[in-house]
């Protein structure tokens, strides 16, 4: 087989070439090479030598030993960077997850034999020739996901690899071969050894990939997120809607891939498995996730859970949902609020539930879009202004005013003009003093 290389293997030929002019054997491997095979656009761009770290570092002015214990040096050439590895065997695996070392080697057959699938030990050389002693390119054509060689060692070696197949299995289309599957359902006790952080990485790869649902499903038919260190309340209720008929699974799930953006991906999943705010937030801190991350994940489900507190209350007319849905956005700010209808609509495409008391989406888009401010820096007045013009010292009543006058604004009740607000904060004391 002979391909067309493309542009940024094109552009690392340069490195291959200076490599093999010295006498060193030199190629492409890894995710770009199945990639390519597959006819998907190339992300990053892997290179394996015969050469030792020391002679490859002779070889270029400017490289970086980014992973020298590991025989990874970083070449960086015309402004980009660029790993390339030798040629390497590893020594038996710590902890179900890295090797103890590795030893260098000369055969490109032999360092592809460490890898996890076939289609991942394929090698691609600057002329375009594949070099497949694994038979990866019919496995892509058959559509499967295999490990290379002897599948119950792989997934001893390392049980992210696991978590790994699913992904492929989910982001491809692919089906695993019988004995990978049964390997990887043999093993998934390993995955208690895994970092969760490592568990949420192959997450996030999964939910961003061009079918969620797929991801979901055969997750919840490998069992492996039962089998982690830590234990995640979201459970039950993301395999509950995992174990539904595939029309069901695919009205629940389906519509999560017109979601651009991961982290509203991750919210609509977990709002359409009915998981709490809580529940969701103790998952998301079980996985690792950034604190801005979970925050704003578990920010968009609360956002739903007052949205459909709203619906059952049975206050949903035009008033008094204009007001909650100002006091929303004022509160979450603009940018959660609009994220918030794209998930919404996503999933429920025009309504927040059914029947008379249904939230409207592209009412409250509208209204969103209307609103003149939503943060109380945009007020033309602030609370030295109030406190002077009132005369009073300042005091917790410069926050209440200064927000209801954020809240009449937004609402269109008020224009944000310096006087106007002076006024109506005047007629607010005013009255509070008649009251006392």
């Amino acid at each position: 087989m002979k391909l067309t290389l493309p542009t940024l293997l094109e552009a690392a030929v340069p490195i291959v070439a200076k490599l093999e002019e010295n006498g060193y054997e030199a190629v492409f491997v890894g995710g770009a090479v199945r990639d390519t095979v597959i006819g998907l656009p190339v992300k990053d761009v892997d290179i394996a030598t015969s050469a030792r770290p020391e002679q490859v570092m002779a070889l270029f002015p400017k490289c970086i030993p980014t992973g020298l214990q590991h025989g990874t040096i970083t070449i960086v050439h015309e402004g980009e960077t660029y790993e390339v590895t030798t040629y390497r065997q590893e020594s038996a695996y710590e902890d179900y997850r890295k090797p103890s070392g590795v030893a260098y080697i000369t055969s490109l057959e032999g360092d592809l034999l460490r890898r996890d699938f076939t289609i991942n030990a394929m090698a691609l050389k600057k002329d375009g020739s594949v070099y497949d002693p694994y038979s990866g390119s019919d496995d892509i054509e058959l559509r499967y996901i295999r490990c290379v060689g002897d599948a119950d060692a792989r997934f001893q070696e390392d049980a992210l690899r696991m978590m790994r197949a699913v992904r492929f299995i989910a982001v491809y289309g692919y089906q695993p071969t019988v004995s990978t599957w049964r390997a990887l359902k043999k093993h998934r006790e390993l995955m208690q050894h895994i970092a969760m952080e490592r568990v949420q990485a192959e997450l996030d790869k999964m939910l961003a990939g061009s079918d969620p649902r797929r991801a979901l499903s055969w997750l919840h038919a490998s069992g492996l997120l039962f089998k982690l260190k830590d234990k995640l309340p979201l459970l039950q209720s993301l395999i509950r809607n995992c174990t539904l008929s595939t029309r069901q699974s695919s009205k629940v799930y389906g519509r999560i891939s017109l979601l651009d953006d991961l982290d509203c991906r991750w919210a609509a999943v977990l709002i359409e498995s009915a998981i709490s705010s809580e529940a969701a937030d103790e998952s998301l801190r079980l996985l690792k996730l950034s604190n801005n991350r979970r925050m704003r994940i578990t920010g968009l489900i609360r956002l739903h859970e007052n949205a459909l507190g709203v619906r059952s209350e049975g206050a949903v007319n035009a008033p008094s949902l204009k007001r909650w849905w100002v006091e929303t956005v004022i509160r979450e700010g603009r940018q959660m609020s609009e994220d918030w209808l794209l998930v919404e609509a996503a999933l429920h495409r025009h309504e927040v539930g059914s029947g008379s008391d249904a939230i409207d989406l592209a009412m409250l888009k509208d209204q969103l879009n209307a609103f003149p401010i939503v943060t109380l820096k945009q007020l033309d007045v602030n609370g030295r202004m109030l406190a002077q013009r009132l005369m009073k010292p300042a005091g917790p009543w410069v926050s209440r005013c200064l927000h209801r006058l954020l809240v009449h604004v937004a609402s269109c009740e008020l224009a944000n003009e310096r006087e106007t607000l002076f006024e109506q904060a005047e007629l607010w004391d005013k009255e509070d003093n008649n009251n006392e």
